[in-house]
């Protein structure tokens, strides 16, 4: 009994938090822009079934005591920022996530981030309300580049799709079927592309900010579309975190995954064999052929290509090798990562990148351990989401973040 009198205790405090807001008469936008706003750290979330699950997706006590520090240090530092800044318009509400572990090469890493949302006032009959959902938001990843945002620019080149199928081909384990997200990757799935040298500049620096929108093209007084601002904190502004990939290493890569292409057939014969479908047989013998041919492919152009040549940048481009299958009639699902030729800055080309091993290094403290920040500001081009943004950029403190680094 008295566990639900607490709990209904805490849904009533959490409910009076959020409708303080809604106190105040309002007629105009001048007016709600103008109404002073409240903050709201991570620790006050009103809702203690969020707070028990922001750090659910990291596995060890070590890495959710890490991340937990951290993200504090970090929502303080963007305290910090806020000083002598008054908040108007909407409430500045914080919260910590984590997401899954990722590695850059061989190094095993938890991600989790800081959210701040801006959330607006509005009014409603007359009365200022809260808006329970945000345009204005700032993350703060620690381990992380949120690909899901920069894929415009920045992306995974290659999956392990084979038409409507999924081996699991990506996963290193995958012999013991150890092929769960965040699981260690081949090389090949590591790879990424990056089309924008401005944001690789930003990324391997440290310096300045990258925006996906110029400045040319920001219209104003506007909520579409989110405008987001990148800052990338490391702890070495003179090793790179991104590399090029050489042709070389591209084509060994693609000698890894064929190979575990060919250990899909011992598998796929057994079950078609046990089913007597000897069209599926068929089909296991023409990806056989397939993928040997692949591999005769790559294994010449090693042989014989100079070093030099093969030392260069690899530059791929999937669009044009789907295609190249198409023209030549190959059937997709054996023919897929199909080696054609490299490219030279044609349309749709990418070229290569791979996370620098001389950057990241297995920390002692454990894989929660921060080794980078990543810093989005998403904003809308409002007078209260432009106060925040004008403010925080204004007052960025690089090297505060870059103590929060191991």
């Amino acid at each position: 009994m008295k566990e639900i009198l607490k709990k209904i205790m805490l849904v009533s405090a959490a409910m009076v938090y959020i409708q303080s807001s809604y106190a105040q008469n309002c007629k105009t936008r001048e007016e709600l822009d103008a109404a002073p706003g409240q903050y709201l750290t991570a620790a006050q979330h009103p809702w203690p079934a969020a707070r028990a699950d922001y750090f659910i997706n990291l596995k060890t006590v070590a890495d959710k005591a890490i991340a937990k520090k951290t993200l504090e240090q970090v929502e303080k530092t963007e305290q910090q920022s806020r000083i002598g800044f008054t908040l108007t318009g909407g409430n500045w509400e914080s919260t910590f996530s984590s997401n899954r572990y990722e590695y850059a090469g061989n190094t095993k890493m938890g991600s989790y981030y800081l959210q701040t949302a801006h959330y607006e006032f509005f009014c409603a009959s007359g009365k200022q309300k809260r808006n329970s959902e945000y345009g204005t938001v700032l993350r703060v990843y620690a381990n992380a580049i949120p690909l899901n945002t920069l894929n415009r620019f920045i992306k995974r080149t290659f999956d392990d799709r084979m038409g409507d199928k999924n081996f699991g081909f990506q996963y290193a384990d995958w012999k013991n079927n150890l092929n769960k997200p965040g699981d260690k990757l081949i090389s090949l799935f590591n790879y990424l592309s990056c089309n924008n040298t401005s944001l690789l500049e930003a990324i391997n620096t440290g310096q300045n900010y990258f925006q996906d929108v110029a400045e040319e093209d920001v219209k104003m007084n506007t909520r579409v579309p989110h405008i987001y601002r990148y800052w990338f904190v490391k702890k070495n502004t003179t090793v790179p975190m991104l590399i090029p990939v050489s042709r070389k290493a591209y084509l060994l890569s693609l000698l890894e995954y064929y190979e575990r292409e060919k250990l899909q057939f011992v598998k796929t014969i057994t079950v078609f064999t046990a089913d007597r479908d000897k069209s599926g047989l068929k089909q296991i013998e023409e990806w056989e052929t397939a993928v040997n041919e692949k591999i005769d492919i790559v294994k010449k152009i090693l042989a014989t290509e100079k070093e030099d040549w093969l030392n260069e940048q690899a530059i791929t481009n999937r669009t044009e090798d789907v295609y190249q299958n198409s023209k030549y009639k190959l059937k997709e699902k054996i023919n897929y990562n199909r080696f054609w030729k490299f490219y030279d800055g044609e349309k749709k080309s990418e070229p290569l990148y791979q996370y620098n091993p001389a950057y990241f290094k297995t920390s002692s403290a454990g894989a929660a351990a921060p080794q980078f920040i990543t810093i989005a500001f998403r904003y809308v081009t409002m007078p209260s989401s432009l106060r925040l943004l004008h403010n925080f950029t204004n007052k960025f403190d690089y090297a505060a973040y870059v103590k929060l680094l191991h």
